[in-house]
């Protein structure tokens, strides 16, 4: 059972306010009656409710996050960001995953809105969706910060460089002499994926190949997408040389694929990922993402239009991208 501030009143005799006052250290109080509440606080177990606590001042020390995915470690090293800033102010965080589903992220961020969090830090879905509940959060002066740029919205938010990422790993591909180069595209509602499969395009059109839409290979989420895109691959006759997945993860779930069958990479397939995910055991060469520094950026951000420190404009910072070479591609 939680004591609760009235309890504490009836076993130390004392009356609510008092009890209230010195365990929000207050002055007025002897000392026989703080030490008679903190004792008796003590022994009872008493735990304070900040959200209660919220309800009288000006916050309730908690901030929201709401993520896409929280078993993609792409999440993992942002919302470490996130919770190291939240505990140098000694603030909680209340972290959400909304599946990639519009629908449930709406109900999150509202659900944050009704707890009374003192502001948001959100990474939605970006494409394919409308923005009216983070219109609504402008509209209510709730503080916010997104990862990614809102449409049509000026509010404060980080952003990674997907497009010279893919940039980056296309030429790489083309310098080891691949021609024929496959991708395999992210969720449609990932922005990051629209870029990445962008910037890849334009870096094939500018150096003169082609790409044959027999080898691109859409939506992919998770690692069981790698192993059916992986499966597909063994069985084409003529597959390309090399492959661009959206993330490590996936690239994972084709490696699991070509070591199944007896064949290897980059003996068979040349493969490149994203994220540079710290749990990946395999040498594969990937596009590092600052991730946990966005997600410092994005608490440092939030807490400033919290406390209302240094406001007057608007930020919003992109943060570039860097291949990571291993040895998961050959030369041709």
């Amino acid at each position: 059972m939680n004591i609760t501030i009235a309890d504490l009143a009836r076993i130390t005799g004392l009356a609510k306010s008092t009890v209230s006052g010195v365990l929000n250290n207050k002055a007025g109080f002897s000392e026989k009656t703080r030490a008679k509440v903190l004792e008796a606080a003590e022994k009872h177990g008493y735990v304070p409710n900040e959200i209660a606590r919220g309800l009288t001042s000006k916050f309730t020390k908690t901030i929201g996050l709401v993520i896409k995915d929280i078993t993609n470690p792409f999440y993992n090293r942002i919302t470490k960001g996130v919770q190291d800033v939240a505990n140098e102010h000694g603030y909680t965080v209340f972290l959400c995953s909304s599946g990639e589903n519009h629908m449930v992220e709406v109900a999150q961020m509202n659900a944050m809105v009704g707890k009374r969090v003192d502001g948001l830090i959100i990474a939605p879905l970006l494409e394919g969706v409308t923005f009216d509940h983070i219109y609504e959060l402008k509209r209510k002066e709730i503080p916010f910060a997104t990862l990614g740029e809102i449409p049509g919205l000026t509010c404060d938010y980080v952003e990674f460089d997907d497009y010279q990422g893919s940039v980056q790993v296309t030429n790489h591909l083309i310098e080891y002499g691949h021609a024929k180069i496959g991708f395999v595209t992210g969720q449609r509602t990932s922005r990051a994926s629209k870029q990445r499969f962008q910037g890849f395009k334009d870096t094939l059109f500018e150096r003169g190949l082609t790409l044959s839409e027999r080898h691109v290979f859409h939506e992919a989420k998770h690692l069981a997408d790698g192993v059916d895109v992986g499966n597909r691959l063994i069985a084409m006759e003529d597959r390309p040389t090399a492959l661009i997945c959206f993330d490590d993860v996936i690239a994972m779930g084709v490696i699991k694929a070509f070591e199944a069958a007896g064949l290897s990479i980059p003996g068979d397939l040349s493969l490149i990922g994203f994220d540079d995910i710290e749990l990946m055991t395999f040498p594969l060469t990937s596009v590092s993402i600052p991730t946990y520094e966005a997600g410092k950026l994005l608490a440092k951000i939030l807490f400033e239009r919290i406390f209302e420190e240094n406001v007057s404009e608007y930020k919003q910072i992109t943060l570039s991208e860097q291949l990571v070479v291993r040895s998961s591609v050959k030369r041709m």
